[in-house]
């Protein structure tokens, strides 16, 4: 994915979320949004985060679902933004999938290690900060070129279906002591 999102350049237009194409049908971009940037700096932040989380999520949860997550992710935050953003024309960025992983993680890892705990309350606390002043327009630091707005609809998405994907997968995995099994067997 990082991969992925590292690369089309020259394609980045024809592969944006838009809304008014994914309207007329082009349905690709429900996914290849999220694998095209407005520019080269927010490229490199992006796929820079999401090898951090993306490796956080593999350990905590393995390559299968976190490659599940991503690629179920990527349609079901462009639907979320087509929904309640009838404002957002276009949309690029792996941002959003960077905190779906994130918030995945972060639950699991709350979940099953609770000396972490404050740690990850700390790191919720700043990215809410961070979203609620995207939000209010407020002018964050941001990896953008000028004329563009932080997409943090994309953000709050993500997270929360990364919460409700861990929050499933937690209550599926087997409790210790159930038919043998002591939880789930990271590789």
């Amino acid at each position: 994915m990082a991969c992925l999102a590292a690369g089309f350049t020259s394609l980045e237009p024809q592969f944006a979320f838009d809304r008014q194409n994914i309207m007329a049908g082009e349905l690709w971009r429900l996914w290849t949004g999220h694998l095209v940037h407005f520019s080269l700096a927010q490229r490199l932040l992006d796929v820079g985060t999401l090898l951090i989380v993306g490796w956080l999520a593999e350990r905590e949860w393995g390559s299968g679902p976190t490659a599940i997550a991503m690629l179920l992710g990527m349609p079901a935050i462009s639907a979320s933004l087509l929904l309640v953003s009838p404002d957002l024309i276009q949309f690029r960025g792996v941002s959003g999938i960077v905190m779906l992983l994130a918030l995945a993680a972060a639950t699991s890892i709350w979940h099953d290690h609770p000396s972490a705990r404050p740690g990850l309350a700390v790191l919720g606390v700043a990215a809410a900060i961070k979203t609620l002043l995207d939000a209010s327009g407020m002018q964050t630091p941001s990896s953008l070129p000028a004329g563009v707005s932080v997409a943090w609809q994309a953000h709050v998405s993500g997270a929360a279906i990364g919460w409700m994907a861990a929050r499933y997968r937690l209550q599926r995995m087997p409790r210790a002591g159930e038919a043998g099994e002591t939880g789930i067997q990271k590789l």
